[in-house]
């Protein structure tokens, strides 16, 4: 993950310089300048790509609401206030802060707050991730299987078959097994036109079947790695269609 450029703003020096060694002992910010005044932070945040506001509420000569209206077009970045008055709390929300902190507060207080950004961050990188691997001349191929905080990529082309079990799905791959925590109704929705609900519990990829052994209730699937799945005759002309 990139360094969060941050811009800090109070007009207490003390409390400035205590802002800024808070800032410079964090692993993933960056200080890209200060500021003590409404015209000189107002002059930085256009002079200077800031990521995150860190903002104390009463400067001496305005509010940060002051501030934050004068640049709402020109600012996109988040906002965090550090400020020794709780009266202005509500206010501060309506402006979309990521958190309102109350002076004194610790190094852990403003790690927490900051590990909000973090996260979320994380969350804007792996969905632009996903995005690119999408539009990538390989996406065809890749199966992004979301489980939990999770996503797993796998390539459908060396994928057998899904079976369920209970709340898990597994993943019989060319040369590997995985047990992933999905349904398989949700994964219908996820692979590409060559895998077949053959039953409730499994999901198969044409392009590995090795036999079709018909017969004139149940009827077998022989996969390409010897397993078998029984079907119904319902299913075979399903399958007759997919071939077709």
């Amino acid at each position: 993950m990139k360094f969060i450029n941050v811009l800090a703003i109070d007009d207490e020096m003390p409390a400035l310089r205590r802002l800024v060694s808070m800032v410079e002992s964090h692993p993933n910010l960056s200080l890209a300048g200060t500021a003590r005044s409404f015209a000189e932070a107002k002059e930085k945040i256009m002079q200077i790509n800031a990521d995150l506001l860190l903002l104390d509420i009463e400067l001496k000569d305005a509010t940060a609401f002051d501030l934050l209206s004068s640049i709402k077009d020109v600012f996109k970045g988040d906002i965090i206030f550090s400020t020794a008055f709780d009266k202005y709390a509500l206010k501060a929300f309506d402006f979309h802060a990521i958190d309102y902190l109350l002076k004194p507060y610790s190094q852990e207080r403003f790690n927490t707050a900051i590990e909000r950004i973090v996260k979320k961050e994380q969350r804007t990188d792996l969905s632009q991730f996903i995005e690119l691997l999408k539009k990538s001349e390989n996406s065809t191929r890749t199966l992004i299987v979301p489980d939990g905080n999770k996503n797993y990529f796998l390539d459908s082309d060396k994928l057998y078959y899904i079976v369920a079990e209970g709340y898990y799905a597994n993943f019989m791959l060319e040369n590997e097994k995985k047990m992933i925590r999905i349904s398989l109704k949700k994964l219908e929705e996820l692979l590409p036109d060559n895998f077949i609900r053959i039953n409730k519990s499994v999901i198969i990829n044409k392009k590995f079947i090795a036999e079709l052994i018909v017969h004139k209730v149940t009827s077998r699937i022989k996969m390409h790695d010897k397993n078998e799945f029984l079907v119904s005759a319902k299913t075979v002309e399903k399958l007759k269609l997919k071939f077709q």
